[in-house]
């Protein structure tokens, strides 16, 4: 558990400066980082290092979701399936989503 030092240049991607234009981003950017801090100690991170997102609507409903894929495998272990980092987020139950959003979920399952 030795601390480790990030240094995160000044004006940078990872800390622009007050009259830059700021936007979404942060679902490739936070992904990579963590990949990135996790590669030099050997240890295995995000099996696709992005997240994938989920979104439709229109004038009167959006909705929008992340969607995980897992983390890769190691030497002695297995990856896992499911949300990691970014989008370690609660999934929206199959009875909201219908219930609130003009859709029918017709199937639902980890592939």
């Amino acid at each position: 558990m030795t601390p480790i030092e990030i240094i995160i240049p000044p004006e940078s991607i990872l800390s622009p400066s007050k009259n830059s234009a700021v936007v979404g981003g942060n679902v490739e950017t936070s992904q990579r980082i963590v990949d990135l801090i996790l590669k030099p100690f050997g240890v295995v991170a995000a099996s696709q290092g992005t997240m994938n997102n989920f979104l439709f609507g229109n004038s009167k409903v959006s909705y929008y979701e992340t969607i995980g894929g897992g983390s890769g495998a190691g030497k002695d272990f297995h990856g896992t399936t499911g949300q990691v980092h970014m989008t370690n987020t609660r999934i929206t139950d199959v009875e909201h989503l219908e219930h609130k959003y003009p859709v029918i979920l017709k199937n639902f399952a980890i592939r």
